[in-house]
């Protein structure tokens, strides 16, 4: 009894991790090989891909071509070297988006040259061209993997030179010397082994510059983005300031009106039979304190509302040192102004000015930073804003809760306008508008703020 109680606890124990287990069994070959290509690929603009396939192009049709330059008469065409033609312009195109599938389909096609005992052919250029891929844009295991191949290939070559037979062997140079002196032979492997290996060195060396320099550019960046966040972040510290005083001011006058209207309306309620002047006069006490009340609290709500007055107001001609930071951040803008310029309000212009640093700032950090940004300004009868950004795939972690856009569309209510964000595809679109300064009626601006209907979705981009 004991016993197969303890059999069923022990297969109920075992049972959530044989069901953790199971779906890495039934993952199929396809899906393992779909998973590593993820991995180890990497996103290019459309520019970088059309670079890279006019390089595989050229390579293709200049130094790849499979001709035996060491035909006795002239150049003839090789079909034991189309294999690594074919391979050798596939790594190229690739070397950027998946280094480490590059790297692999370089060491096939050398072998394969090596295999049909082909001597050194301007096709080996690839080979370094791998090598300067693999190590500025692959992960680290690729970078020392890819130096390491750098020496051992050439090393294996030469070693293997006095076992190949010299009437299949290309390197006629270096097959004579087989009839020759020991001494001859050696100092031409000597130098051949450190022509290869030297460019090899090379190519590796100006990779690690090249890795450097990227690694620098995404530390600068980062940096930016941290900087970006540091601003909001005083400026939300500041407004809570702000707000936390108001507070305090309105509970002060709140307290004491109340206190007084309370006081006031108990001592005329007692004095309205056998004084009814006392009683007249506790009434207008009553009334005036409360009008005073009144005021004093929409001046502190206007505060508020508007808790930007109590420094500079940043407004459409502070829109370019935004872009060059941004640009500076990596993002690539697309700027676009249509109509002609109107007048907008100091309110206005930088309720615009924070709704694009939102924004931008937002398409640093969840969006796809490497396609670009579209930034719409559009004047007409109403101003409008649009910023359109592509998407991340997959999508980047957050840490925040997501309540840039609500902050936004508050800005632009105050205002008088509205926000509306949304996802379209692939594409994130952020659209705002705001009435002009000569559309608006004096003296209606905080019952349009009121009004100002405000459309968003609870996710950032």
């Amino acid at each position: 009894m004991t016993r197969s109680s303890s059999d069923a606890s022990g297969s109920e124990t075992a049972s959530p991790a044989t069901r953790a287990v199971e779906p890495k069994r039934r993952e199929s070959f396809l899906a393992t090989v779909t998973r590593l290509w993820t991995q180890h690929t990497h996103r290019l603009t459309w520019l970088q891909w059309v670079t890279d396939i006019i390089l595989g192009v050229l390579f293709a049709i200049t130094l790849g071509l499979p001709f035996d330059y060491d035909a006795p008469n002239s150049a003839t065409l090789t079909w034991l070297l189309l294999p690594s033609w074919v391979l050798f312009t596939v790594a190229i195109i690739l070397r950027r988006y998946a280094p480490w599938p590059s790297f692999l389909i370089v060491v096939l096609a050398a072998l394969l040259k090596s295999i049909f005992a082909f001597g050194p052919h301007p096709q080996d250029v690839a080979i370094y061209l791998s090598i300067y891929a693999a190590v500025a844009y692959g992960s680290r295991a690729l970078l020392v993997t890819s130096g390491a191949y750098g020496i051992v290939a050439p090393t294996i070559i030469v070693a293997l030179i006095p076992h190949w037979n010299p009437s299949t062997f290309t390197w006629d140079s270096i097959a004579s010397n087989l009839d020759g002196s020991r001494d001859e032979f050696l100092l031409a492997a000597a130098l051949i082994w450190l022509l290869f290996v030297g460019a090899g060195v090379v190519s590796w060396l100006a990779g690690l510059l090249r890795r450097m320099h990227l690694r620098a550019q995404e530390v600068k960046n980062r940096a930016a983005i941290t900087e970006l966040e540091r601003l909001r972040a005083k400026e939300q510290l500041t407004a809570e300031q702000e707000r936390t005083q108001i507070a305090r001011d309105m509970h002060d006058v709140v307290a004491h009106s109340l206190a007084v209207v309370v006081a006031q309306a108990d001592g005329a309620r007692y004095a309205m039979k056998s004084s009814p002047d006392a009683a007249e006069a506790a009434l207008v006490t009553i009334s005036s304190t409360a009008r005073s009340a009144l005021v004093d609290v929409r001046g502190l709500l206007g505060q508020l509302r508007h808790s930007q007055e109590a420094g500079p107001e940043p407004g459409l001609e502070e829109l370019p040192a935004l872009y060059s930071r941004m640009r500076a951040a990596g993002l690539d803008l697309q700027l676009e102004t249509r109509g002609q310029p109107g007048a907008l309000s100091t309110q206005a212009q930088g309720a615009v000015f924070r709704l694009l640093q939102e924004s931008l700032t937002n398409v640093l950090k969840h969006g796809d930073a490497t396609q670009q940004v579209v930034v719409r300004l559009s004047w007409g009868q109403v101003f409008e804003v649009t910023i359109v950004n592509a998407i991340a795939d997959p999508p980047r972690p957050r840490s925040d809760t997501g309540h840039g856009l609500i902050g936004m569309a508050e800005r632009i209510g105050i205002a008088g306008g509205n926000v509306q964000a949304e996802r379209l595809g692939e594409q994130f679109r952020v659209h705002a508008w705001l009435p002009l300064a000569s559309a608006q009626p004096s003296g209606t601006g905080e019952l349009e703020g009121d009004r100002a209907r405000t459309t968003t979705e609870r996710q950032d981009p």
